[in-house]
C-alpha cells in the first residue's frame, strides 16, 4: 500500500505548492500554511474512530472490477461514480496547465482544488463506501478555506465592508474631538490620509477567522447548528476587532505622524488575528460544556444523540461485525460464489488475479496521472523557452530639476503588498498646474510570483479601492518614446477635486510585441498559456494626471512628456 499512497500523495502536493503561491503573495491568505497541517491532523483524528467499511473487502476477495474483466455487474450509481472519475481526471491536465502562471485566478483555481478533493472523497469511497466518505468529508474538504474567493465576491464584500469600517471609525474620532473625514476607504486626518489596509486588501484576519472557527467545530465535533454559529460569531469579531484596529491606527497617525502606521500595523493585525482565535476557542469550549451537561451530545463518530447516544455506538459495533459478504452498503450487486464467465466459446482470463486490489489501483492510476499533468505542463511551457527577443530596457528619469518635484516614499506595508524588486515614486506639479504623478516598479525574470504581483493591482481595482469611480475606460493606446512604442491602458476617475486621467502600462520582458493589459483580465491570462511564456520579468508604469480638459489633452500631454520621463538603455541585466 506504500507505493499507492505514495503515488497518490503527488497530487496533494503540487495543489500545495499551487496554492502557496497565493499564500505568499497575498497577505489576507498567509494562513493557508497552516491549512495543510491542519486538514492532516483532523484526518488522523478522524482515522482512530473510523466507521466500518460499507464495502467488502476487496483486498481479500480478488474478485471485485469491471464487468468484462471480472464479470461482476456495476451499480448503477457506481457507473455515475466511474464516468465522474474518468472526466475528472481529463480535467486535471487543462486546469494544471491553465492554473500553472494563473495561480491567482478563483476561477480555476477552486475547479482544481475541487477536483482534487473530489478525487480523494471517491478513493475514499472505494475503501469504505458511504460511510467513510460522511466521516473523512470535512478534513478532506478543509483544504477549501484557504482557496482565494472568486474576485466579485471577495471584492464586493470586503470593499463594502471596508467602507463600513472607515464610517465607524470616523464617527468614533468625533466622539473623541478627532477631525476626520471619509473617502471610500481612506480616512483624511489632520496629519494625512489613512487607509483601511492600504485599500488594496480586504478586512483583516475575515478568512483567517472563518478558518478557526471552521477548525475548531470539527475539533470538537460540534452539531451544525453550533458550527454555523461559530462561524457568525467568528465573523463578527473580524469585523469588531478590524473597527478597533483601524481606530487604533488612525489614532496613532492623528498623534505621531502617518509613519506611526508602519510601527503599528503589524503588530495590530497579528493581535486581533490571535484575539479571535483565542476568543472562538472560548466559545468552543463553553458549547461543548453545554453539550455534556444538558445539551445533545456528540459521539466518537461525529453521530448526534441525546445522551450517551447507544444507537450511534450500536449502528458502529455491527458496521464493523458485519462480515465481508453482507456489506451495509454497497455500490455492486450481490457477489457469486465464483466469478461468472463470459457465454464466449474462447478461453478469457481474469485479469483481476494479477492486478492490485481496487483502491490500490485507483490510488496507483491517479498518482501516475498527476505526475504526467505536472511533465506535460512542463513540456508545453518548455517547448515556449524560445531564444527571447533582446529587448530594450527602460526606466524612470524624474525631472528633479522642478521645484515642485517630490519624491513619494513607498510604506512597508505596500512593499510587502507589492513585492516588487525596484520601485520608485513621484510627484510633481507642471508650469501650467496640471498635477502629475508616476509610480514604476519592476519584478525581476524567474520568480513565479511576478507575474501574479505585477497584473494582480489594476488601476480599476485599486484606484476604486481608493475612494475613486471609474468613469470609463479608453482601451489600450500605443505611445511612441524613443524607439519604443509603450502599452498604456488608459482610464478616467472621477475625483473629488477635478478627474484623474490614468495611464497604466504593462511591459514583459524577453517579448517581441508588447501587447500591454487586454480588455478583460480573462483575455490576459489565456493569451498567456497559449503564448507559453511564464518566469519573464514584468514592469509597470502608471501614470495619473490630472487639470486637463479631456482624455485627448492629457493623451497629448503625456506624449510629449514620455521622451523626457523614460530612459531606454538596451540592457541583457535585470535591472538599472
Amino acid at each position: 500500500m506504500v507505493l499507492p499512497l505514495a503515488a497518490f500523495s503527488f497530487l496533494w502536493l503540487d495543489l500545495i505548492r499551487q496554492l502557496s503561491y497565493q499564500w505568499e503573495t497575498n497577505e489576507q491568505y498567509a494562513y493557508g500554511w497552516f491549512v495543510p497541517f491542519f486538514a492532516a491532523a483532523l484526518l488522523w483524528r478522524r482515522w482512530s474512530d473510523r466507521p466500518g467499511s460499507g464495502l467488502p473487502d476487496h483486498g481479500t476477495t480478488g474478485q471485485q472490477d469491471l464487468p468484462q474483466v471480472s464479470g461482476f455487474i456495476l451499480h448503477p450509481s457506481s457507473r455515475f461514480l466511474l464516468s465522474a472519475f474518468c472526466f475528472l481526471l481529463f480535467l486535471l491536465l487543462p486546469l494544471r496547465v491553465i492554473h500553472e502562471i494563473n495561480q491567482d485566478w478563483p476561477l480555476i483555481t477552486w475547479p482544481l482544488t475541487a477536483a482534487v478533493v473530489a478525487l480523494s472523497l471517491n478513493a475514499v469511497y472505494l475503501k469504505g463506501g458511504w460511510a467513510w466518505v460522511k466521516h473523512f468529508a470535512f478534513p478532506i474538504c478543509f483544504i477549501l478555506v484557504a482557496v482565494r474567493w472568486p474576485y466579485r465576491i471577495e471584492n464586493g464584500l470586503t470593499q463594502k465592508l471596508m467602507q463600513v469600517v472607515a464610517s465607524l471609525t470616523v464617527e468614533v474620532l468625533g466622539w473623541l474631538n478627532i477631525p476626520a473625514f471619509q473617502r471610500g476607504n481612506l480616512i483624511e486626518i489632520a496629519t494625512g490620509t489613512v487607509g483601511v489596509d492600504e485599500a488594496c486588501s480586504g478586512i483583516r484576519s475575515f478568512q483567517s477567522t472563518l478558518m478557526a472557527a471552521l477548525l475548531m467545530g470539527e475539533l470538537y465535533r460540534l452539531r451544525v447548528w453550533a458550527r454555523a454559529g461559530l462561524v457568525g460569531f467568528g465573523l463578527l469579531l473580524a469585523f469588531g476587532f478590524n473597527v478597533i484596529r483601524t481606530l487604533v491606527l488612525t489614532w496613532q497617525a492623528n498623534a505621531h505622524g502617518l509613519s506611526a502606521i508602519d510601527k503599528w500595523h503589524d503588530p495590530a493585525g497579528l493581535t486581533i488575528t490571535v484575539a479571535c482565535f483565542f476568543c472562538l476557542w472560548a466559545l468552543a469550549l463553553l458549547i461543548t460544556k453545554w453539550t455534556k451537561t444538558g445539551g445533545p451530545r456528540t459521539t466518537d463518530n461525529g453521530l448526534m444523540t441525546k445522551g450517551r447516544g447507544p444507537k450511534a455506538e450500536s449502528r458502529k459495533q455491527k458496521a464493523e461485525t458485519a462480515p465481508p459478504d453482507q456489506p451495509q452498503v454497497s455500490g455492486f450487486n450481490p457477489q457469486p460464489s465464483t466469478p461468472v464467465v463470459s457465454s464466449s466459446s474462447a478461453p478469457r482470463f481474469l485479469l483481476s488475479a494479477f492486478c492490485f486490489p481496487p483502491i490500490r489501483r485507483y490510488l496507483l492510476a491517479v498518482g501516475l496521472w498527476s505526475l504526467f499533468c505536472i511533465f506535460a505542463t512542463e513540456a508545453w511551457y518548455r517547448s515556449g523557452d524560445i531564444k527571447p527577443f533582446e529587448a530594450a530596457r527602460w526606466w524612470v528619469s524624474y525631472p528633479t530639476n522642478l521645484p515642485s518635484f517630490r519624491e513619494i516614499p513607498v510604506s512597508q506595508f505596500a512593499r510587502k503588498l507589492l513585492k516588487y524588486d525596484q520601485g520608485i515614486l513621484g510627484a510633481w506639479t507642471e508650469a501650467d498646474g496640471t498635477q502629475w504623478s508616476v509610480f514604476c516598479f519592476r519584478w525581476r525574470a524567474g520568480d513565479p510570483t511576478a507575474r501574479m504581483a505585477a497584473r494582480g493591482h489594476r488601476p480599476e481595482y485599486c484606484m476604486v479601492g481608493s475612494g475613486h469611480q471609474m468613469n470609463k475606460d479608453f482601451g489600450t493606446k500605443y505611445l511612441p518614446v524613443n524607439g519604443l512604442s509603450l502599452p498604456f491602458r488608459t482610464y478616467l476617475f472621477d475625483a473629488p477635486e477635478r478627474p484623474l486621467y490614468v495611464f497604466f502600462c504593462l511591459w514583459e520582458d524577453a517579448t517581441e510585441k508588447q501587447t500591454g493589459f487586454a480588455k478583460t483580465k480573462y483575455h490576459d491570462r489565456l493569451r498567456s498559456v497559449l503564448d507559453r511564456r511564464r518566469g519573464l520579468g514584468q514592469q509597470t508604469l502608471e501614470i495619473i494626471c490630472s487639470g486637463y480638459a479631456s482624455m485627448d489633452d492629457a493623451q497629448a500631454a503625456v506624449t510629449t512628456r514620455l521622451p523626457e520621463l523614460i530612459r531606454v538603455e538596451p540592457s541583457k541585466e535585470s535591472g538599472f
